[in-house]
């Protein structure tokens, strides 16, 4: 067996639920945590008396819920 081979095989050992995902969930799942990142660093920045950070996250946020909802991912709220 080839190094390209045995690598291949690997890989797919370690992501046997891929091939049952649908692309637009992982993508979905990778918007929604993206949007509560940028939510909590928004609240830090604002804290923190950096004005134009928290604003650039916020949109960022904003984004990130968006591009969510298009590809029909349910937000998952997160424990504080």
């Amino acid at each position: 067996m080839s190094v390209k081979t045995a690598s291949s095989a690997a890989a797919k050992d370690l992501q046997p639920h891929a091939a049952t995902r649908r692309p637009d969930e992982d993508t979905a799942a990778m918007a929604s945590y993206i949007a509560d990142m940028a939510s909590e660093l928004s609240h830090l920045a604002g804290r923190a008396e950096m004005p134009m950070v928290a604003y650039f996250l916020s949109l960022a946020r904003v984004e990130a819920e968006m591009r969510s909802r298009e590809l029909g991912g349910a937000h998952i709220p997160r424990e504080k």
